[in-house]
Parts: C-alpha cells; sequence; structure tokens
C-alpha cells in the first residue's frame, strides 16, 4: 500500500507540471464564480419582489441550469484531455520500461495512477464545496442534503471518467488518440439510453448501461444503491481492463487468448 500511496503521490505532482490540470482549475474556478454570482443575483431579485430567497434555491445547483448540471458537462470534455496521457506518456518518454524492470507490480503501477486522479479530483470538489458554503449562508431554507448529494454524484462520475480514461490512456502510445478514443466511448454511454427503447427487456438493458441517467439521479438529489454500485463496478472493470492491458502487453498470447482473459 506504501508503494501505490508513493506512485498516487508522484501522479498526482505530475499533474500540476501539466498545463492541463492547472486550466481545468482555473476553468472551473472562473465557472463557478460567475454562474453561482449570477444566479445570487437572481435570488437577490426575487427577494425584492417579495418571492423569497427559499424559491430559487434548487436551482444554484441542481436546476435545468444549475452549476452542478454545468460541472458534468465540463468533466464530459475535460476529463478526456485530463486523463490521455496517465500511461501514454510513459510509453512515449520510454519510462514504461523502467516500470516493468522495477520491483513493482503491474497492479500497483495502476492502482497508484488512478488514486492519484482521485486525489486531484478531491481537490476539484473541495473547491466547488466553496459555493456550496455560501449558499448554505446567504440562502434560506437551503436543501444541502441534495446538493450534497449532487457532489457525491459528480465525484462518482469523476471516478468513472477516470478509470476510462486510464483505459484508452493504456491502448495507444498517442495522447491524442487517447482523449478522442474516451470521448467516442463516453458517447456511447451516453448514447445507449435511446437504444431499442420499444423491447422492454431491450430497454432495461440500455438503461442500466446509460451514464447519463445515473449522474442524473445523484444531481437530483437521488441516492439509489443501484446507481452507486453502476459507478463502482464499472470503475474497477475498467482499472481491471488496464491491469490486464500492461500485463498482455508483456506477455505472448494468441488474440482469442487475450479476448477471452478481457471477457472472464
Amino acid at each position: 500500500m506504501r508503494v501505490i500511496y508513493k506512485i498516487a503521490r508522484l501522479e498526482l505532482s505530475n499533474l500540476f507540471f501539466s498545463p492541463v490540470a492547472w486550466f481545468l482549475l482555473v476553468v472551473l474556478v472562473f465557472i463557478t464564480g460567475y454562474q453561482f454570482t449570477g444566479r445570487l443575483e437572481e435570488l437577490s431579485r426575487a427577494q425584492a419582489y417579495g418571492s423569497g430567497l427559499y424559491a430559487l434555491s434548487g436551482n444554484l445547483f441542481y436546476g435545468l441550469n444549475g452549476l452542478w448540471v454545468t460541472m458534468k458537462q465540463i468533466l464530459y470534455f475535460a476529463m478526456p484531455l485530463l486523463t490521455m496521457g496517465l500511461i501514454s506518456q510513459e510509453y512515449g518518454l520510454g519510462s514504461i520500461k523502467l516500470l516493468y524492470s522495477s520491483p513493482i507490480s503491474t497492479r500497483q503501477i495502476v492502482v497508484g495512477k488512478y488514486l492519484g486522479i482521485m486525489m486531484y479530483g478531491l481537490l476539484v470538489s473541495a473547491l466547488l464545496c466553496v459555493p456550496v458554503a455560501v449558499a448554505a449562508v446567504v440562502v434560506e431554507n437551503f436543501e444541502w442534503q441534495a446538493v450534497l448529494t449532487g457532489l457525491l454524484g459528480l465525484y462518482l462520475l469523476w471516478s468513472l471518467y477516470s478509470a476510462i480514461g486510464l483505459f484508452m490512456s493504456a491502448l495507444t502510445n498517442y495522447q491524442l488518440v487517447s482523449a478522442i478514443c474516451m470521448l467516442v466511448t463516453l458517447y456511447l454511454l451516453k448514447w445507449v439510453s435511446g437504444v431499442g427503447q420499444e423491447y422492454p427487456v431491450v430497454r432495461d438493458i440500455t438503461y442500466w448501461l446509460s451514464i447519463e441517467s445515473r449522474a442524473d439521479n445523484f444531481i437530483k438529489g437521488l441516492i439509489c444503491s443501484e446507481d452507486v454500485l453502476y459507478f463502482v463496478i464499472l470503475s474497477a472493470m475498467f482499472v481491471s481492463f488496464t491491469v490486464l492491458k500492461l500485463r498482455l502487453k508483456r506477455e505472448r498470447h494468441s488474440g482469442w487468448a487475450k479476448a477471452g482473459r478481457y471477457a472472464a
């Protein structure tokens, strides 16, 4: 566990050597501040007209144009850029050979890198807690349970995006290709909810695979064990795929044998 923590800490420090990580933080702070202050201005106008601050408290975060909805859209486009070099840059720099020759297992490398990007996600979540704290003070009857549930959903979404991006970065040496593959995967997980709606059995399967509805449930303030399991299972699956990909890269197997191990 100590080795995994050291790898995670190193990965977190490497993220801040990248302009993408700093750019994402700046964008989040700017958009959060701009949208939050704009909504607070609407609330003050509503109070001036006698509507009361409680009238628009939900719209601050989980309404149609709420802050959590905006953050979900930002993560959709930002995470491919943030995760595209997690492993592919090791291929490009040639440092992957040093990792293979070191007394560190493939699982430790992958889990350490995944933990590093999750630690960065905690920093992003901490920044998003600032408007929550301000709203809790100035907004009457603030629905903090629903708002914090939405924040939890965003972090679970971050965990799944990170796992997918980690796997995509292990598939190719080119970071741009990795980012494009991740965008295609996220689009498929979003698009699948509209497939086979006229057939009950197919509709149930495509709904379970859809990432969009799962995240929206949390943003609306609903915690469901099935949604939590969805994010946990898929995140663990893509992290396991990454471990398997790196192991198979060092071993010689037929295509059918590799496909069988992925299926298992």
